[in-house]
């Protein structure tokens, strides 16, 4: 089992960034013009394919959480992310609470079905991104920190600070992409400043009550360091990826703190694994 989940996740490392863009493209272009992004029959198709990497990748996190944590506590950890997310981006959608004021999606511009006006891709996306998170805060801070330790408000604020700076890279994006878009604009590449703060209390809502509601878990330590922690892996390049449409976009303040935050975080994982290596 280890060892398929290991090469799914190499797939999706691989395909993540490059079969998107050879399918939007029709070919491997390592930089383009942002006028040659346009709303096409091959984006319709690259779409199709992010709606099944998302899907693929959710499957992966609650196969490694049922192995990492047990099947309970993935499977609440999931339904809390889903309920909690969805929730929050109703409120804020609608009635503008949250995340800065109103805003609305572009269902053609949003694969997968669509509820309350909120493409259900979404609150997917924020238990992987959740997940990914707390998986590299684990690793680079020890289990000690891990949720209902006695030290475990750490464990609710990192992840709750790393998710909001990767909002950074991946909103100004979306919102050039017109993928949603505010009624009011922000004065961050039109993404109002509150919706920062609304990831940060989000996320940290989704950990809390996790941590409350979880039961004990036991560490699995038969599984190699590579397994237990590819989702904060993936997590630490995932900045660097977006970095590159961030330029293409000309969105240059997004794109050099996507390239920053993901050396940060690879160093980060480098001197942790050096220290685990020569104690």
């Amino acid at each position: 089992m280890e060892r398929t989940l290991i090469f799914i996740f190499f797939a999706l490392v691989i395909t993540t960034p490059f079969l998107y863009r050879i399918i939007r493209l029709g070919g491997l272009s390592w930089f383009v013009k942002k006028d040659q992004l346009g709303h096409d029959q091959n984006y319709d198709k690259a779409e199709q394919l992010r709606f099944v990497q998302i899907i693929i990748g959710y499957c992966y996190f609650i196969l490694h959480g049922s192995i990492s944590w047990g099947w309970s506590n993935i499977m609440l950890f999931t339904l809390i992310a889903f309920f909690i997310s969805i929730s929050m981006e109703i409120l804020g959608s609608n009635f503008g609470f949250i995340f800065g004021g109103k805003y609305q999606y572009d269902p053609e511009k949003s694969p997968g079905p669509i509820y309350a006006g909120i493409p259900l891709v979404i609150p997917l996306s924020w238990a992987g991104l959740i997940y990914m998170s707390l998986n590299f805060s684990i690793f680079i801070l020890g289990h000690d920190y891990f949720v209902g330790s006695s030290k475990g408000m750490v464990i609710l604020i990192i992840p709750s600070f790393l998710l909001t700076i990767l909002d950074l890279v991946l909103d100004p994006i979306a919102v050039d992409e017109k993928r949603w878009e505010w009624k009011i604009p922000g004065p961050y590449h039109n993404v109002p400043l509150f919706n920062f703060s609304g990831w940060f209390f989000t996320t940290l809502i989704i950990l809390w009550l996790f941590t409350i509601l979880h039961v004990p878990i036991i560490t699995d330590t038969d599984s190699s360091l590579l397994f237990q922690y590819s989702p904060g892996l993936l997590f630490s390049i995932l900045p660097a990826i977006a970095s590159r449409p961030c330029f293409e976009r000309g969105l240059k303040i997004p794109g050099v703190i996507g390239l920053i935050f993901s050396i940060g975080m690879i160093t980060t994982i480098i001197m942790r694994y050096n220290a685990n290596i020569f104690q």
